[in-house]
């Protein structure tokens, strides 16, 4: 029968705190789930004996090594509450670490991973404009800080240029929204967009060079060539089509063609009347094709069953000749 049976609830704890060592973190992030077991186990002892500061403690280490293991949002921020009921102290996770900038540092990475969940360079949730913001605040509180929960991920960050991808991240969300309905204030939403993802220089969603685009095609004006309106915002609002501009037509007016070689611009209003009516007359002619298309099939039909007809007619006579 195990010696353990018989031992105190106290020394219980202290076999399983200890074992949350040996078997668990200093063996590596392959072992971190052993390492939440028996925390675990040392926080229910610990309880029992009414010890609550070092119950609280292994209990805040099992989140930690959890969250570790699963990396989720919600698993971060009960590892940031377990951390911050813990009076302030020098936890060992390996190396000794502030409970209360643990804490802090798990609450971040959980709001970042709810915050940043299914955004992307095309996104125009402004609803996420200001959780971004306040994200990005975030990051900017732990500069100067030991960063003690990326050194446990093996990651490293600068929270001050994480903090400007946000920013950058933030401004182009807002400016996608307005890209159809105000492309100037839109424009300079870019602009702010694209000076912070400079100076973030990481880019991990990769909306960089795609913000920079999006600025500099939406900074043009053109004349549409069909109703001459004028737009702002090549790809937005006016688009480039293919056309036969002959010398004539260039020297006489160019200053109208502000397009490539044989293109016009067109505002989209034109551009999708002329799509449609595309679209409309090309309906007519696959319709009109289907039509033939048909009747042919019921002449052939006809035609294939007449043939079998007479092969079975000719089938008939040879065996009445045998």
């Amino acid at each position: 029968m195990p010696l353990s049976l018989f031992k105190q609830p106290d020394e219980k704890a202290a076999d399983h705190f200890r074992q949350a060592y040996e078997k668990g973190v200093n063996l590596g992030p392959q072992k971190y789930p052993d390492a939440v077991q028996h925390f675990t186990e040392a926080s229910k002892h610990y309880s029992s004996i009414g010890n609550a500061q070092k119950s609280s403690e292994s209990y805040a280490l099992a989140t930690l090594f959890y969250a570790l293991t699963n990396r989720n949002d919600q698993a971060w921020k009960n590892c940031s509450d377990a951390l911050a009921r813990v009076p302030e102290t020098n936890l060992n996770v390996g190396f000794p670490a502030s409970s209360s900038g643990l804490a802090q540092q798990a609450s971040v990475l959980s709001y970042d991973l709810r915050t940043l969940a299914n955004v992307d360079g095309e996104s125009r949730d402004t609803a996420r404009v200001a959780a971004v913001r306040e994200l990005a605040q975030r990051y900017m509180d732990l500069v100067g800080n030991d960063l003690s929960l990326w050194r446990l991920l093996q990651e490293d960050i600068e929270p001050q240029k994480r903090a400007h991808y946000l920013l950058g991240l933030a401004s182009l969300i807002e400016a996608n929204s307005l890209a159809d309905s105000e492309p100037q204030k839109s424009v300079s939403l870019l602009s702010e967009a694209a000076t912070n993802l400079e100076l973030a220089v990481a880019d991990p969603l990769r909306i960089s060079q795609g913000t920079r685009a999006k600025r500099d095609n939406l900074s043009k004006f053109s004349r549409c060539w069909f109703c001459g309106r004028e737009m702002q915002g090549h790809g937005f609002h006016y688009v480039s089509l293919r056309a036969t501009v002959s010398p004539y037509t260039k020297q006489r007016y160019a200053s109208s063609l502000q397009g490539a070689e044989n293109m016009v611009e067109a505002c989209k209003t034109c551009a999708s009347t002329i799509r449609n009516v595309s679209d409309d007359v090309a309906r007519v002619y696959f319709e009109r094709a289907m039509a033939e298309m048909r009747a042919l099939e019921q002449k052939l039909n006809a035609r294939m069953t007449s043939l079998e007809n007479e092969v079975h007619s000719l089938r008939s006579r040879l065996s009445a000749l045998h």
